[in-house]
């Protein structure tokens, strides 16, 4: 029965979801449109974006691909702490697992809207988060409010 429940938790971890990404950057007053998909594993996520591009992460190790295979970059998340940061929020707002969250947020509840109000060293980086959910428990979108006035609307399709 164990080896069930994991092999089934291993498949919902892997199914892919669909996801809009709209950015506004505020230093060129642009707004971007980018469509993909995500998945999260216990050791991996992957992003694939429909322009052919492949963001993955391992562990601490991030590396992008463009649609032929070829690498592009490759990002040691040690150095690049809001980067880090941007994947452990995706993926806690995404799996609704708000206790890795605890450290960096006070979290509010408002029926199927969640608020962030970042703390500590996070306030120095964000400005807030917003997450909002259908009744069914799924993710409507969730919008990350940087300190820079940038921001990301991350809707699943």
């Amino acid at each position: 029965m164990k080896k069930i429940i994991l092999f089934l938790t291993l498949i919902l971890s892997l199914r892919a979801i669909e996801f809009k990404e709209t950015k506004f950057i505020e230093a060129f007053e642009l707004e971007t449109y980018r469509y993909g998909t995500v998945q999260y594993s216990t050791k991996k996520t992957v992003i694939q974006y429909k322009d052919g591009k492949t963001i993955t992460k391992t562990g601490d190790e991030v590396t992008v691909h463009n649609q032929k295979g070829t690498l592009l970059a490759s990002i040691n998340l040690l150095k690049k702490p809001q980067m880090r940061l941007y994947f452990e929020l995706t993926q806690a707002l995404f799996s609704k697992k708000f206790d890795t969250l605890k450290k960096n947020f006070m979290i509010t509840k408002q029926h199927l809207k969640y608020i962030f109000q970042p703390k500590g060293d996070t306030a120095h980086i964000i400005n807030g988060i917003e997450l909002r959910l259908n009744s069914d428990g799924s993710v409507v979108y969730f919008i990350i409010d940087f300190k820079n006035k940038d921001n990301i609307k991350i809707e699943t399709l």
